[in-house]
């Protein structure tokens, strides 16, 4: 009689008796000016003042880590914190299931930042094989909450003529060129005063001999939504 011996695994998981449900965590509106808010800068004829990219996050969490199994990831689940693992050298680390991923049975272990944890961080948790785990072609958060760039445009000088400040507006997301989409001639009284192009603040401090400006930028926007 021939005896076929299937394939055991070391289990390192416990069941939690209270599961740990996630409460999502929605970062907030965020620019690219934001480091530069207040600071004083300076530009010369041609200079670009600043790069805007606006970024708002979406209210939904998606996982688009890809699957070593047959089933995917669900790209929009719940999840919750269901067993612990600890292989002895690992620390206390939370194994997360959602229903929709093969009922439970399978999880991804992660760290108390929610980042993928051990070399091996898929792990079986019920079943004949429990204790069974694949690798992840990735690292870090393994929960993702994507943000949208809405706003792509950078404002030039244009230099100092006839007792004015010339400004454009270029594109910087929709071509591959800069193109001008607006020009604005301002005052020096109105420059040194602060003029608000497309919800950014920007005010002049002082100019010299050679035409270079020195000025501050704040996003009104997102002290509004802050």
């Amino acid at each position: 009689m021939i005896m076929v011996q299937g394939c055991t695994y070391k289990s390192y998981t416990s069941k939690l008796e209270t599961p740990i449900e996630r409460e999502l965590v929605k970062n907030d509106y965020f620019s690219s000016i934001d480091s530069k808010s207040n600071k004083t800068l300076s530009a010369s004829t041609g200079d670009e003042l600043f790069v805007m990219n606006r970024f708002l996050p979406s209210s939904k969490e998606v996982v688009i880590i890809s699957s070593p199994t047959a089933n995917k990831f669900p790209r929009n689940s719940k999840w919750s914190g269901t067993y612990q693992y600890n292989d002895g050298r690992s620390g206390d680390l939370i194994v997360y299931t959602t229903p929709e991923y093969y009922n439970g049975t399978l999880g991804v272990i992660l760290d108390d930042n929610e980042e993928l944890a051990t070399t091996h961080p898929l792990v079986q948790v019920e079943g004949v094989k429990t204790g069974r785990r694949w690798k992840l072609n990735a690292s870090g958060k393994f929960f993702t909450i994507p943000s949208k760039n809405f706003d792509s445009w950078a404002l030039r000088y244009g230099g100092h003529y006839d007792n004015k400040y010339i400004f454009e507006i270029v594109n910087k997301h929709e071509s591959k060129n800069t193109d001008v989409l607006q020009t604005i001639n301002v005052s020096e009284k109105t420059f040194l005063k602060g003029i608000i192009i497309r919800n950014v603040r920007v005010l002049g401090l002082s100019t010299d001999e050679y035409g270079v400006i020195e000025y501050q930028v704040s996003d009104v926007l997102g002290q509004r939504v802050k």
